[in-house]
């Protein structure tokens, strides 16, 4: 990404990712257009991030409507430009034993979480090729890398995302358009308050603040870096589920475990006396 202004569009932009990126990215100057579903909460966060930035957008629209998506990039196209960079921040979880998991939030995750994405790419690479320049920045999860007991819809929701942003990349490769991956671990959002928190919590995982992941992001698109992993335990434990996955079952069997428990203690009836919980393998990792 050069130093000068771009138009840079980010889907779930109220989130905590999504503020945090579309914050630093103000100061940098560049034309934003912020999608997400709140209107209310669009206008707030614009009205923070136009301070900064040399122009912001807002659109309130539920990606999850498949007819949509071209729609949304020619509006923004309209309204602010040709497009630099697209990214896909949108995303929602389920945490729970997928056998308990409704149909309901299998199709939404499902659709929410790898199709949007999907979409949103297709919808705006004829116009990044057309320019023979632009990124498309889909954000995964540590998540994408390793797969865990409670995230099994999640998970293969993010696998699918990054396995998507290396075959696209390969497919594009000589078109001037960019692939990028980036993976966030553990961050303190509200995309991970509840269960999950007292989750992570009790087994002890590392907190990433979202204005870290925002760096991050933002550093994956200066240099244009393929594929980040946040976190070097992280990074090192998603290449060995990668190699040697049999290893990493029997490395992750204590942990899965302990993380059933945390599933079962949400969906029962509160205990009398709580026994703490900690774990013996400290991998983590959630958006």
């Amino acid at each position: 990404m050069t130093a000068t202004a771009q138009h840079i569009i980010i889907t779930g932009a109220t989130g905590g990712i999504g503020s945090a990126t579309t914050k630093a990215l103000a100061k940098r100057g560049h034309r934003l257009t912020l999608i997400a579903r709140d209107e209310g909460r669009l206008r707030r966060l614009a009205a923070e991030a136009a301070i900064a930035a040399n122009q912001v957008k807002t659109i309130s629209a539920d990606l999850t409507e498949t007819t949509r998506h071209r729609q949304l990039i020619e509006q923004a196209i309209a309204r602010q430009g040709p497009i630099d960079t697209l990214i896909n921040n949108a995303a929602i979880n389920w945490f729970g034993r997928f056998e308990q998991m409704p149909t309901i939030d299998i199709d939404r995750l499902l659709l929410t979480d790898i199709a949007v994405p999907l979409h949103m790419a297709r919808a705006v690479l004829p116009h990044m090729q057309q320019q023979r320049a632009g990124s498309i920045v889909n954000v995964g999860s540590v998540f994408g890398g390793i797969g865990f007991a409670g995230f099994a819809v999640y998970s293969s929701c993010k696998f699918a995302l990054r396995g998507f942003s290396e075959a696209l990349r390969r497919e594009v490769a000589d078109s001037g358009v960019h692939i990028l991956y980036v993976a966030p671990r553990y961050t303190k959002t509200g995309f991970n308050a509840g269960a999950i928190e007292r989750m992570a919590s009790g087994l002890g995982m590392t907190v990433d603040e979202p204005e870290l992941v925002a760096a991050r992001i933002v550093r994956a698109m200066d240099k244009l870096q393929a594929e980040t992993t946040i976190g070097w335990p992280e990074k090192f434990f998603a290449r060995l589920n990668a190699l040697m996955p049999r290893l990493v079952d029997g490395g992750l069997a204590r942990t899965s475990r302990r993380i059933l428990q945390f599933v079962d203690a949400d969906t029962a009836p509160p205990p009398a006396t709580a026994t703490a919980i900690t774990t013996t393998m400290n991998i983590k990792g959630a958006k």
